[in-house]
């Protein structure tokens, strides 16, 4: 273990202390400094370039600073120093830079895993190799400990070492953790080692041992070890590149639905599932099932579980038997396929064979199922084969009024004793004051009702699984055929779950070994890896830990980790021990308050933009200073500003070309939280350039920003996305956005997953509660595109959204953090609202519905589903299968599904609410009229003079 200390005891052992003294260019400037290129000699004293910004006078400043770099100088030769580069955070990297033994003021462990094994394995070589009695064993000891390179590759400790130092051989086997693999051989024949053993071994190789590992490949063998299968000690921890995890082994069985042991309501299941699902335990696969995936009180586990391979998808259509399960396009199944059809038929048949239910472990006997209620029978069967969802929560488990109603009819009293009551009443969970919401079969003992044409407007390609095994289906609402094929990565050896090519997965860790005491919070820790085309999870960081710890309030008031709950008129999650709230302005109940307006902080409802250091743009400063720090801010919406004239000078490499790409930054590390992007357009080839597609002024698409400037370098980007329509260029209107932003056209809102909230520019700001009499007067607001529309008022806008559904998503700010420490700044666009908005819109099945959203001025993301915009008039069954996608996807975040929590930007979001039609949302209409009855007079007035 690493001992904590710190070499400088002021002020000059963080550079970024002494760039709180000053400010502007001066600060930037100093922010820019790298001390870990000059502590590593790849980067000259840059104090020189910095004084071109900041005055010589500045004289505590300026001490600061060279107290810092004294200190870099003073540590050179400590052999620590080339670890500070993998330091995540930049106050950990420079606090490295200006040490000379092992640091890391302030720096969790949990937050730099990375740093920490590199500054131990240096300190084992400084043990080991500091005992060496010849230089050649000096330099081979070294070279174990180096990055792999050219010249190290085939180091052969033995013959340079040799017997007069065999405590070195000794002591590098002690640190390096080299236990021999228990079969190997086997290993080599499935191809597991294939990578890392040479193509012709000497004869010498030992499999049954670790020999062949040391003097043939020269690389340290470490199974199970942080640097990935067959990974080098190296190579694990200094490449900078994260190991693989493609292997089976590795991942365990699934690691996707090891995510959901966390779920498990006793220490047992916990401890059952993780061993089931991180390596192929059969014997516990028995008693994992009878004791915990059938038992009431680990619903949650089960849910959870299921979700992995058959999440709940709408429709149900072309089945024989369950043919009553037929024409239910808005209803949600697990399992609607042919397969399960013929299974539930099965299952009907042996039931009557044998004359025996099982219920909760128990064998009942029943009567003749053909003539006694054969009907519910069949719609029994079918229901636990093809698995409805609720609405709300997800759930599969069959009410248990069914269950005592059928068993009350149809139960063997000749043979059986108990009572139908005793028996269903272990269904519900002991004590359970909220029933979780159940299938009642009712239902299905009547064919549905939809009718066929009708459902032909609902179409969801991805459902009739049309591409092969190891790809991913994802939705393309514009394309030909609706959908694309893209290559994947599974999750396991056994698992179901794949993850698109270049998607950023979220994985726990196994934690097998570890043992954790009673009443001891659990420990969470993850890494993330990306999908390459090879179908392998690559470049795997670690994440920073966190506790399930519990949040206090004031007055004892405790709730626990994962839940959600009031504070008089806001919702709040608590996630690790952090309350995250809404910042509406509750209304004192009983109490009339003229000065009430609804907004934060109790703003008044101006509209008078200002942009936030977030990249999100507030109606007003007063609004502002409700998110943001004093100062956090300038007047103006933020897309109002050229960014790329805003940014300092030199932002862009040269080479490159400025353009502006607006993002709202949703992680505190993100600052800054850049607008732009540089763009090489002299590149030869753009097709390395992954910023997606982009339509130009002229209304012409182009495969990416670098291909728009090579064909036409002063080309300008009308909106990040494929063009939706070649008219742009003829003068397009500005729009008002739902979020309160003014964009050039409606095709550049929905470009960034926003909807029009009225034709114009933004002018008006909307208030939070509906009973405040009719908002935004001077607003035209358009007609719903439909009757059947749920009238929905996004909060702060001034128009209701013909809306299928909509919910409200709190976040967690750290989690955002966290991920940002390990994608180091890669993929940094995938963390910001866009971001998360675009992963949220994957989960939408439905061709004819599309998602919308935005962070409002209450802190969280407004998110609806609302039919396609290429949809002029929706169907009441089209804008219904909209409601019941949004009421899936707020289902999915709230039961935090391994679909939402292995996406690294998704299993950020904490709690989603559901959000009810706005009361009097028509009235929003009746601006017609006021707008109509002032221009007819004026219109008479003129006609008179």
């Amino acid at each position: 273990m690493i001992t904590i200390m710190t070499t400088i005891g002021n002020r000059a052992s963080n550079i970024f202390t002494c760039c709180n003294q000053v400010f502007g260019s001066c600060r930037t400037a100093c922010e820019n400094l790298s001390l870990v290129e000059f502590a590593t000699g790849a980067g000259n004293d840059n104090r020189e370039e910095l004084r071109k910004y900041c005055q010589l006078h500045q004289v505590e400043f300026w001490t600061c600073v060279n107290q810092t770099y004294d200190a870099v100088t003073r540590g050179a030769d400590w052999s620590g120093r080339r670890c500070c580069q993998f330091g995540v955070l930049p106050h950990c990297r420079n606090v490295c830079a200006t040490s000379n033994r092992s640091p890391v003021q302030n720096c969790r462990r949990s937050d730099e895993q990375t740093l920490y094994d590199c500054l131990e394995r240096q300190e084992a070589a400084d043990q080991c190799c500091g005992q060496a009695r010849t230089s050649e064993c000096l330099e081979a000891c070294r070279a174990v400990f180096e990055p792999a390179n050219d010249n190290h590759d085939h180091v052969d400790i033995n013959g340079a070492c040799g017997d007069r130092n065999s405590d070195v051989i000794q002591c590098i086997n002690n640190n390096t953790d080299m236990t021999p693999l228990a079969n190997a051989e086997q290993l080599q024949q499935q191809g597991a080692l294939s990578a890392y053993l040479p193509e012709n071994p000497s004869p010498e190789c030992n499999f049954n041992g670790t020999e062949c590992f040391l003097t043939v490949t020269g690389k340290l063998y470490v199974p199970g070890g942080s640097g990935g299968p067959g990974g080098s000690l190296s190579q694990g921890h200094f490449s900078g590149k994260g190991g693989s995890l493609g292997e089976p082994n590795h991942l365990g069985m699934d690691a996707a639905k090891r995510q959901c042991c966390d779920q498990a309501g006793s220490h047992k299941c916990r401890r059952l599932c993780n061993q089931i699902f991180a390596s192929n335990w059969w014997d516990a696969r028995s008693s994992f099932e009878n004791e915990c995936m059938d038992q009431p009180g680990e619903r949650e586990l089960r849910r959870c579980i299921e979700s992995v391979d058959a999440p709940c998808e709408l429709g149900c259509q072309g089945l024989s038997f369950c043919s009553n399960f037929n024409n239910r396009p808005t209803e949600l199944f697990r399992s609607c396929t042919p397969e399960h059809d013929a299974a539930a038929r099965e299952d009907l048949q042996l039931l009557q064979q044998r004359g025996t239910v099982r219920v909760l472990g128990q064998e009942l006997f029943i009567k003749n199922t053909s003539r006694c209620a054969p009907e519910k029978w069949q719609a029994l069967v079918c229901a636990l084969q093809l698995k409805p969802c609720t609405r709300v929560g997800l759930f599969n488990g069959i009410c248990s009024e069914d269950c005592h109603e059928l068993l009350d009819e149809c139960l063997d009293w000749t043979r059986q004793h108990q009572r139908p009551k005793d028996i269903c009443s272990g269904l519900k969970e002991k004590d359970e004051d909220a029933p979780l919401p159940c299938i009642s079969l009712g239902s299905y003992l009547n064919p549905g009702t939809a009718n066929p044409e009708e459902s032909q407007g609902i179409t969801s390609p991805c459902s009739k699984k049309p591409c092969n095994g190891s790809e991913v289906c994802i939705l393309q609402r514009g394309g030909n055929q609706g959908y694309s094929c893209i290559p994947g990565c599974n999750l396991g050896q056994d698992s179901k779950l794949f993850v698109p090519f270049g998607s950023y997965v979220r994985l726990g860790k196994s934690n097998l070994h570890r043992k954790v005491e009673v009443g001891q919070l659990p420990l969470a820790e993850h890494i993330v890896c990306s999908c390459g085309l090879q179908g392998r999870l690559e470049q795997c960081q670690p994440l920073p830990s966190y506790m399930h710890a519990n949040c206090i309030l004031p007055g004892a008031r405790s709730y626990p980790h994962g839940s959600s709950f009031y504070l008089e008129c806001n919702l709040c999650s608590c996630f690790a021990g952090e309350i995250t709230c809404t910042k509406q302005q509750c209304r004192l109940p009983g109490f009339a308050d003229s000065g009430y307006t609804s907004l934060p902080c109790n703003c008044p409802a101006h509209y008078v933009p200002v942009c936030g250091s977030n990249g999100n743009t507030y109606p007003s400063a007063c609004v502002a200073k409700c998110h943001l720090p004093e100062g956090d801010y300038v007047y103006g919406a933020c897309n109002a500003r050229n960014a790329c004239q805003a940014a300092p000078p030199n932002s862009c490499p040269l080479g490159t070309q400025c353009l502006d790409n607006r993002k709202v930054c949703l992680a505190s590390m993100q600052r800054p939280c850049l607008q732009y992007v540089c763009v090489n357009a002299t590149a030869s080839n753009c097709s390395s350039f992954h910023q997606g597609e982009v339509c130009d002024i002229q209304g012409r698409t182009h495969p990416n920003a670098c291909a728009l400037l090579k064909a036409n370098p002063q080309g300008q980007v009308a909106y990040w996305s494929a063009c939706q329509s070649n008219r742009y260029a003829a003068s397009p209107s500005p729009v008002c956005g739902i979020n309160g932003v003014t964009y050039k056209s409606s095709y550049a809102a929905r470009a960034e997953y926003v909807m029009v909230d009225y034709i114009g520019r933004c002018r008006e700001v909307g208030l939070l509660a509906s009973d405040m009499g009719r908002r935004c007067r001077t607003v035209q607001c358009p007609a719903p595109a439909s009757k059947h529309c749920r009238l929905i008022v996004p909060p702060g806008a001034c128009c209701p959204l013909c809306a299928g559904g909509a919910f409200r998503i709190i976040y967690s700010r750290k989690q955002f953090d966290r991920a940002m420490y390990g994608l180091r700044a890669q993929g940094s666009s995938l963390l910001t609202l866009h971001g998360v908005l675009q992963q949220l819109d994957g989960l939408v099945q439905v061709s004819e519905c599309q998602l919308t959203g935005f962070l409002t001025m209450e802190v969280g993301i407004f998110v609806a589903v609302v039919p396609s915009s290429r949809i002029k008039r929706p169907t009441r069954l089209q804008l219904e299968a909209c409601t019941r996608e949004a009421e899936k996807i707020s289902s999915l975040i709230n039961a935090q599904s391994p679909r939402i929590t292995t996406n690294l930007a998704l299993s950020c979001l904490t709690v989603s609410h559901l959000l009810e039609p706005t009361p009097n949302g028509a009235k929003s209409y009746g601006s017609h009229t006021t707008w109509i009855l002032p221009l007819l007079l004026l219109a008479f007035r003129l006609i008179i003079v």
